[in-house]
């Protein structure tokens, strides 16, 4: 059995940063996909808020009473130290899922991105990489903040999350054209088109084509109405069939399969999260 964790741990070890240019429902997704991943595996799962100029995932948590993680790190930061124990220590636990960890964003102090230089985002990406198994990333929308740049050049896989709206697939596109020139490998850019609709006037196929990006699924949409309460009750959005079946369809084409079939192992009071 021990063996048998060790290569789907092996398997799963990824950088997974959510990115989009606008309000389309980019850190639900990253919460749920996290959510989805913890439940249904042993793995150890981090969500770093890196959406620093309005980061929200503190509020998905109902961590709004904590202390910022990443505001802690900076305002302690010293050059040549070694910050592991520091990101370890300063992990929000969520609530019925020991298994996964949030580092939350600028909440109260904004000012502080001034101080998340390239050495700084890439030390604390690196060391929560090894604390976790999989570690998603919600960065910002703007390519140009340092933090955004570092976190999509270290992932090992970027999610771009659209809707179906004309103005966010035209800005989308001006994005990845920046990013082109700028040599970013796109190789690992995939798509996801959230809240679809085979109605609407883009299609996934026209979408996929003006993007140049591969599809890597649909998340259905969602009644406003479940989509506020769930929002405001912090219930996650995976109780209702066919968003979970749609978060369960990305993780597995993300090369998880092994992972998100492991169902529910190891689930003991025992269970720790750092050995």
């Amino acid at each position: 059995m021990v063996d048998e964790n060790k290569a789907v741990n092996e398997q799963a070890k990824k950088i997974i940063a959510l990115w989009s240019v606008c309000s389309v429902g980019k850190s639900t997704l990253a919460c749920n996909l996290a959510r989805k991943l913890a439940k249904e595996t042993n793995l150890k799962i981090g969500l770093l808020d890196f959406s620093l100029i309005t980061p929200c995932l503190h509020l998905f948590l109902d961590l709004e009473d904590k202390e910022s993680s990443i505001e802690y790190i900076l305002k302690s930061w010293q050059d040549n130290y070694s910050y592991h124990d520091l990101l370890k220590e300063n992990a929000h636990i969520t609530k019925n899922l020991p298994n996964l960890l949030c580092w939350t964003g600028l909440i109260k102090n904004p000012q502080l991105i001034d101080k998340l230089g390239d050495i700084q985002t890439r030390t604390i990406i690196y060391e929560l990489f090894d604390l976790v198994d999989i570690l998603f990333i919600d960065v910002q929308s703007d390519t140009l903040l340092i933090s955004t740049d570092a976190a999509l050049k270290t992932a090992t896989d970027v999610l771009v999350v659209v809707d179906q709206n004309r103005n966010t697939i035209e800005n989308t596109a001006k994005w990845l054209n920046n990013l082109h020139a700028r040599n970013m490998d796109m190789n690992k850019f995939q798509l996801i088109i959230n809240q679809y609709s085979n109605k609407a006037v883009y299609t996934k196929n026209k979408i996929e084509g003006n993007l140049s990006l591969p599809l890597l699924g649909t998340v259905p949409g969602v009644s406003k109405v479940n989509y506020d309460n769930s929002t405001v009750s912090l219930v996650p959005l995976l109780k209702y069939g066919k968003f979970d079946k749609a978060i369960e369809n990305i993780l597995l084409r993300l090369h998880l399969t092994k992972a998100v079939k492991k169902r529910r192992i190891l689930r003991d009071s025992n269970w720790r999260i750092f050995k």
